[in-house]
């Protein structure tokens, strides 16, 4: 039995950690860099929603305000059809809370009672300006 040659071992074992960190390195590293590249497009992907449902939600709300104002000051059947066009939608950004005034001020104005509705618009339209003040919460 011969003896173990240990410089020549250890210069092939050194080859074979030199080659398999050749290899080994940049497929470590590109997956890593794909998973933090994925995160941070989820996020730009969120953040995007986010911007849309804050634009959308204060324009739906500036709308309703303006077109029922409009309508309960005037009473003339264009305001009516442009209020109608826009009442609705808001219940979708209102919390459940503001739903009965929503519905007895959508009552008043059909019944023709703009003293009523114009106590209730005051009220909702209060009620809907501290709702585009908030923020709904980022998630990370």
């Amino acid at each position: 039995m011969q003896p173990i040659d240990w410089s020549a071992t250890a210069a092939w074992i050194a080859l074979a950690v030199s080659i398999t960190g050749t290899i080994v390195g940049p497929i470590v590293t590109t997956i890593l860099t794909n998973r933090h590249q994925l995160k941070l497009r989820k996020l730009d992907i969120y953040e995007n929603q986010y911007k849309d449902f804050t634009n959308r939600r204060k324009q739906i709300i500036e709308n309703f305000i303006s077109y029922t104002g409009q309508y309960i000051a005037n009473s003339h059947t264009e305001d009516l059809k442009k209020c109608a066009y826009h009442f609705f939608p808001v219940y979708a950004y209102a919390p459940h809370s503001m739903w009965d005034k929503l519905d007895m001020l959508y009552v008043n104005i059909i019944q023709d009672e703009d003293s009523s509705a114009q106590i209730l618009l005051i009220e909702i339209n209060r009620s809907l300006s501290e709702i585009l003040k908030e923020e709904p919460p980022m998630r990370p």
